[in-house]
């Protein structure tokens, strides 16, 4: 009698079993159903690659016009006037001439941007309590102007005679009244005791004093 002999053991059909039901359902899952979700294609970017190209030559046709001079460039806005807060001013010396004094002025713009000052503001001497010692014409509102640069300086010549009025305290300076509402600017003397900008009495008493001063430049 023949009898047949399974060499496996119990252990290794149960394995078998097991790996038979996992590839059933590994093959279940790689053959997907109809409606599964598809891969998506790759977006299409020649249309976007046209655009782009486009738009750089553009920018190369504009470029090129606007260095031969053809595209007009923006137009910065207009640079705004001085105003007082923003400039300073300092009296480097005063010299005596036939009965007038005439001082050496520079004014500074202080600020980190441009700004127009107009020539001929009122001037004034002042004594230190801000009396008014001799009084100038008002300040001119049509006057040529000058583009002073941020931090830049000018200079100006001030001259005045024929100082009639009462006792003053000093030290003695000058101030710039500007037009308008821009404000005015007082002159830092030549010292703390400085009294060599007054002139003196050429006429009677309590007559009117005389100051004017040049262009910036």
């Amino acid at each position: 009698m023949c009898v047949d002999f399974d060499p496996r053991t119990p252990e290794d059909a149960q394995t078998e079993q097991l790996q038979t039901r996992w590839g059933f359902l590994m093959t279940s899952s790689i053959g997907a159903p109809a409606d599964a979700p598809s891969t998506p294609r790759p977006t299409r970017v020649r249309g976007s690659v046209r655009v782009a190209r486009a738009a750089a030559a553009g920018a190369v046709i504009l470029l090129a016009l606007g260095l031969a001079g053809l595209v007009p460039a923006a137009s910065a806005g207009p640079v705004p006037a001085c105003v007082g807060g923003h400039l300073s001013a300092r009296i480097a010396s005063w010299q005596g001439a036939a009965g007038s004094r005439i001082a050496d002025v520079r004014i500074v713009n202080t600020s980190f941007t441009p700004c127009v000052l107009r020539n001929y503001p009122r001037v004034r001497l002042v004594s230190a309590s801000g009396a008014v010692m001799i009084n100038g014409a008002a300040a001119s509102t049509t006057a040529a102007t000058h583009l002073l640069a941020p931090l830049g300086f000018l200079r100006t010549e001030v001259a005045d005679s024929n100082d009639c009025g009462p006792a003053f305290v000093k030290p003695v300076t000058l101030v710039f009244i500007l037009p308008g509402t821009l404000g005015r600017v007082v002159a830092m003397p030549v010292s703390a005791t400085d009294t060599a900008g007054v002139p003196p009495c050429n006429g009677a008493p309590g007559s009117a004093g005389h100051i004017s001063m040049h262009a910036w430049h």
